[in-house]
């Protein structure tokens, strides 16, 4: 079988390639991505998977068809198309999402068609629910938040429109593993860090019991290649854990980790502190920044994609819940089926491995 993998040298892509190749899936894989591995930040064993013999590597920015047309001088069938490539990045302008998530998904179909591939997967996110913290099954209300999550709602109902296109969709929660390097677990490592380091208590201006739905990266791989066979075309499939996680549940295993207490200011300070998130994240950073630059120095790491800057929208409650069912009825089974503590460590011992993480004040 052959895959084409958009966006593939990104965190998801990366345990992707390395999936396939570990579970003898693929014969051929041709991966696109408009930043080349070598600057990719990529693990050994990422690197060892994208020497393979049957991997392919073209840089491309997808989101130019006439680009995408490209992929053709490989002169390659492809079986199976996966787009994992969209704008991640925080705080740009809803017309920067527009094209970076909904128009490049649109070219990515419409490419996918042309080649007549047998399915079409394309990556959503369980945010398009909202946040009520309501139990939202596939078919439920969207009601996305911010400007990524619409575009990424918007990127679905135009892959639907494509005639004759084998697809299916998949909402994941919080993806988390080893090649996070701009995720939300990896960014509380950050932190926390950053508290063992000046020896203070972390304090969280959110509610302890909002849900975070999550999922590891080697459980949305399966899901992937599970759904491939044994998906419905058309279908839409919410792809969250069995662990009903919510923010209190990864804060004590972070907390455990470097050894740091933290505490979640009163629901009253928390509201004041809404009124002007802009103000409270720039005062956040300005404590935060400084000190990760000292850890880091010390450390003899000049250059890491790991940052403890947050955006405002960040510190705003998400409290999003979606339901697996539909995924389970299809017969998958988790292997990694709740955050627990070893999980998050494999996290933080792969940033660690590759040197773009300062090694101290973990217990």
């Amino acid at each position: 079988m052959s895959y084409l993998i958009l966006g593939g040298c990104g965190f998801i892509g990366r345990n992707l390639v390395s999936h396939l190749l570990d579970n003898e899936l693929a014969e051929t894989i041709v991966v696109i991505d408009k930043i080349p591995p070598a600057m990719a930040w990529l693990s050994a064993k990422h690197k060892t998977a994208f020497e393979d013999s049957k991997v392919t590597f073209k840089s491309i920015n997808l989101l130019s068809r006439m680009n995408i047309d490209k992929i053709k001088e490989l002169g390659v069938t492809f079986d199976y198309c996966v787009n994992l490539a969209a704008e991640t990045k925080l705080g740009l302008s809803k017309e920067i999402y527009e094209e970076r998530v909904t128009k490049l998904a649109q070219n990515c179909a419409l490419f996918a068609k042309d080649q007549q591939v047998k399915l079409y997967v394309e990556l959503s996110s369980a945010q398009v629910y909202g946040s009520s913290g309501k139990t939202s099954k596939e078919d439920s209300k969207t009601n996305p938040k911010y400007d990524f999550e619409s575009c990424k709602l918007k990127a679905e109902e135009e892959v639907a429109k494509v005639a004759g296109l084998n697809h299916v969709i998949l909402r994941a929660g919080m993806v988390y593993g080893p090649g996070d390097r701009l995720g939300y677990i990896t960014s509380q490592l950050v932190i926390a860090s950053i508290y063992s380091h000046l020896g203070e208590t972390m304090k969280l201006i959110w509610n302890k019991n909002m849900y975070v739905n999550t999922v590891h990266v080697e459980d949305l791989c399966h899901a992937v290649t599970h759904l491939i066979k044994d998906g419905i075309p058309g279908e839409t499939y919410n792809v969250v854990d069995m662990g009903d996680t919510i923010l209190d549940g990864i804060c004590v295993h972070v907390g455990n980790i470097f050894d740091i207490k933290y505490e979640y200011i009163s629901s009253f300070t928390s509201m004041l502190a809404s009124i002007s998130l802009k103000d409270v994240a720039e005062d956040v950073n300005e404590k935060h920044l400084s000190p990760w630059s000292e850890m880091c120095s010390k450390a003899g790491i000049s250059n890491t994609p790991l940052s403890p800057f947050i955006y405002s929208s960040q510190l705003e409650t998400l409290n999003i819940r979606a339901c697996n069912h539909k995924l389970l009825a299809t017969g998958f089974q988790f292997k990694r089926p709740g955050v627990t503590e070893e999980n998050i460590r494999d996290v933080l011992e792969d940033c660690v491995k590759i040197g773009i993480f300062p090694k101290t004040n973990v217990k």
